[in-house]
């Protein structure tokens, strides 16, 4: 099952065909100056909608995170019409559709105008948000291009030697505590060495601020405009830019191994991306970088606590390398964490969709799908879909295996930091950091659930295992 456009084909050269209507409200599509309204009728499509459904939606992937996503998928199929709060959608999860749209050969497809709407308004200093994910073609590429000096293999190792003294510190201190919850602590952790390596910041007040925003920002996605939530939203966000936007002049003149200082020297960039732009774009990488690692790392806490024996397999893994500190290279040599680390994201996805837009007529199979229609392609489902997977509903690293490489049967089937042009820039940091973490605490402590429970997945509005993952810690 393909996707094929309806209406004149488009190429990567020679850029999208966009329905008039959308670049009336918009302007240019790759930067666009405003949110596209819910414009389609999708009343021709399976599923259901309206503000009654929105709301019930918003609360049951909050409560019930990727089993609501299924749920919706078995009623309705896997391309189905709904509602997310305010915003009508379709929702896709057949895996072949899902690969078309996320290629996007004839650039039928926007991640510029959805993202857009998701944070619209909460910029309240320019008319383009500017984030990596709302940037799309030739735009999209030139932010790319002055983002990737950021993370060099040079960058990376510097990264992560900052990363594991903080880790080495701070879990010290947990292994001396005996106890922790473990959710919100790894995020105060992950705050501190953001604001270091990311930023360049030592204070403690820096963390602090920019975990508060970063929560503030992401709790405004899907808020209703003008609502206490969304000004919050607000606020955050004109506190990371006034607490960035001094630091640019400083940064090039005494720059540091930070990413906000390689961006700040890295060059003046294309004529659109000038200082300010320059600070949201890094906001942009910010928020992606920071709240998806700590979510992922507190679901693959919960899991390690529950599953004890691959505790044992990581920890004997970790101890094999006989060394104290954790290095760049090290992470080549972690097969298993690497296992064990997929399928906490197959299980506890921190993504919920790749949302596009419909940038003119397009047909998902036999489904027609109009210009202007907020697409979700829904990952939660097909990392659960027993058609391709082996039980699931299990925790079982072994099916990432080189001799089962269950995630290999379909190229769309494992997209946790997306796919196509837009997929996560930051994938490689995220991944080292967390092998970065893991090595730092399995050398030092063992540790268990206190008390169990059986937890579930959330979005909130990121992905993460449900409840705060409180654990007891022994010393070794």
């Amino acid at each position: 099952m393909a996707a094929s456009l309806l209406t004149t084909n488009a190429s990567a050269e020679s850029g999208p065909h966009v329905a008039s209507f959308i670049t009336d409200v918009v302007g240019d599509v790759s930067r666009p100056r405003a949110a596209l309204p819910p414009t389609a009728e999708l009343g021709h499509l399976p599923g259901d909608g309206g503000p009654a459904v929105g709301a019930r939606n918003v609360l049951a992937w909050r409560r019930r995170g990727v089993a609501h996503a299924v749920e919706q998928c078995r009623r309705f199929g896997p391309v189905h019409r709904s509602q997310m709060g305010p915003l009508p959608y379709v929702g896709v999860s057949d895996p072949e559709l899902l690969l078309s749209i996320a290629r996007n050969d004839d650039c039928a497809w926007s991640a510029a105008l959805p993202w857009s709407t998701i944070f619209r308004g909460i910029n309240a200093e320019s008319a383009t948000f500017d984030a990596p994910v709302t940037l799309d073609f030739e735009l999209h590429r030139e932010a790319r291009r002055l983002l990737q000096s950021g993370f060099s293999p040079a960058a990376m190792a510097a990264y992560v030697a900052m990363a594991s003294e903080m880790f080495a510190d701070t879990l010290d201190g947990w292994v001396e505590l005996g106890r922790v919850e473990f959710k919100p602590a790894v995020r105060r952790l992950l705050a501190g060495v953001s604001s270091r390596t990311l930023v360049g910041c030592h204070a403690a007040l820096d963390a602090e601020l920019l975990d508060r925003a970063l929560a503030d920002v992401w709790g405004g996605t899907f808020a209703l405009m003008n609502s206490q939530t969304h000004r919050r939203a607000i606020r955050g966000y004109e506190s990371l830019r006034k607490m960035l936007s001094p630091l640019v002049e400083r940064r090039r003149a005494a720059p540091g191994p930070d990413l906000f200082s390689r961006l700040c020297v890295a060059g003046s960039g294309p004529d659109w991306l000038d200082d300010a732009t320059l600070v949201r774009l890094f906001i942009g990488v910010m928020a992606a970088a920071f709240d998806t690692t700590s979510c992922g790392l507190s679901s693959m806490a919960y899991l390690l606590a529950t599953h004890t024996d691959w505790q044992e397999r990581l920890r004997s893994e970790v101890m094999s390398l006989k060394h104290q500190r954790f290095v760049h290279e090290d992470s080549k040599a972690l097969p298993l964490m690497d296992r064990v680390w997929k399928e906490t994201l197959r299980l506890f996805p921190v993504a919920a969709t790749l949302p596009r837009t419909a940038l003119c007529d397009v047909a998902l199979g036999p489904w027609h799908i109009p210009a202007g229609t907020f697409v979700q392609g829904l990952i939660g489902p097909v990392l659960r879909d027993p058609a391709w997977w082996t039980r699931p509903e299990s925790f079982d690293p072994e099916r990432f295996s080189d001799e089962r490489a269950e995630d290999r049967r379909h190229r769309a089937l494992f997209m946790p930091f997306g796919s196509g042009a837009h997929a996560c820039i930051g994938m490689q940091l995220a991944s080292v950091e967390v092998k970065a973490f893991w090595f730092t605490m399995l050398s030092r402590c063992r540790f268990r659930l206190a008390p169990r429970y059986a937890a579930h997945h959330s979005y909130a509005p990121l992905g993460s295992v449900s409840g705060d993952v409180a654990i007891t810690i022994e010393r070794l």
